[in-house]
């Protein structure tokens, strides 16, 4: 029995390796991690590979979808109902920064909508959804849905991956594009001069600007069932474990410990906007907290009863396994540097 821990914006560009690293040589997390056995996954779609490599395991096919399995979850939709052959996509509020001589999308970090604040920008934007023949649904502030009928055709980019990337690099593409681009624009304009974006923007807080349209497709039940358990509070991840056949019951809060009763997955996301950013200074500073929480769960998990704990570390085109064991330490031949650990490329694997 493992536990799984996927960190999305773990690993680092090689050439930087060291230098980020290096205040971490003395540290316990690199004597943790000295000893650890360390594989390489096979290649994934370049971007969010912690989603992908999660849908994989899954069985999914393709790109991740996630819309519909995080709407299930969040509304508490039972796995076993008929599933519905409405899209639905993810279109969460955004904001767009002036980068020199383009636009790059940055999430509302840290100040993310308020309820209050999604239910007038969602009223305001509901004429131009109406008139799109779309429709709109907002659940708990945070998690914005959008449908077409029919539905459009859309090629889309995850938002952890479209994170400072330049917005016309990564804006939905195929043939109904220029739909979503009049939509939005719609949207946009109604929102600039926003009663809700004057007062963030006096708070200096990031305006709510745009909408990140992905995720979508239809709801379908997953051939696999990889985990017995989910340690997050996430919806995607318990989304896609309940079409995978785990009852609720198998759902259980980030800082839980499940019962030993097979694999159990967790996802970390500390180091993702930092890296998406290049915060070196931030990403250390996040990966301090991901120390004392890695100590924490490798007792609380050991304790338990699971034999490993496995962290599956995501960089923007790689995945590596760590994989710890309580005789780690008495693997001396393995003797691993942070440097190798955390490095994108670049550094052999022993």
């Amino acid at each position: 029995m493992r536990w799984f821990v996927v960190i999305p914006g773990a690993l680092v560009p090689a050439a930087l390796a060291n230098d980020v690293l290096s205040a971490f040589a003395n540290r316990s997390l690199a004597a943790q991690l000295a000893h650890a056995r360390l594989s390489n996954e096979p290649s994934l779609v370049a971007g969010a590979t912690h989603w992908s490599w999660i849908w994989h395991q899954y069985g999914g096919i393709g790109q991740p979808i996630t819309a519909p399995y995080a709407w299930r979850a969040l509304n508490h939709s039972s796995a076993v109902e008929a599933h519905s052959e409405v899209a639905l996509h993810h279109a969460d509020p955004v904001h767009f920064a002036f980068a020199r001589d383009h636009l790059i999308v940055k999430s509302l970090t840290p100040t993310p909508v308020t309820a209050t604040e999604a239910q007038a920008l969602a009223a305001d934007a509901e004429p131009a959804v109406r008139d799109a023949g779309a429709t709109l649904r907002v659940v708990g502030a945070s998690h914005w849905f959008l449908s077409f009928r029919p539905d459009w055709s859309l090629d889309t980019v995850p938002l952890d991956a479209a994170l400072a990337e330049s917005v016309s690099d990564v804006m939905p593409a195929g043939s109904d594009a220029s739909r979503w681009r009049k939509l939005l624009n719609d949207v946009q304009i109604g929102w600039h001069q926003h009663a809700v974006n004057a007062a963030r923007e006096e708070r200096g807080d990031r305006t709510i600007n745009s909408l990140w349209l992905h995720g979508g497709g239809v709801w379908r039940s997953l051939p696999r069932a990889p985990f017995a358990a989910i340690a997050s509070n996430g919806p995607v991840l318990r989304g896609w474990a309940l079409a995978s056949g785990l009852a609720p019951a198998s759902l259980f809060k980030d800082d839980a410990t499940p019962p030993a009763r097979g694999d159990v997955l967790s996802l970390w996301r500390d180091l993702l906007e930092p890296a998406r950013f290049e915060a070196w200074g931030d990403w250390l500073a996040a990966l301090q907290d991901i120390e004392a929480r890695l100590a924490s769960l490798l007792r609380r998990s050991l304790d338990a009863g699971y034999r490993e704990l496995v962290l599956v570390l995501c960089g923007r085109q790689q995945v590596r396994r760590v994989t710890l064991s309580a005789h780690d330490r008495y693997a001396f031949w393995r003797r691993s540097s942070m440097s190798s650990v955390f490095a994108e490329a670049g550094f052999p694997l022993r």
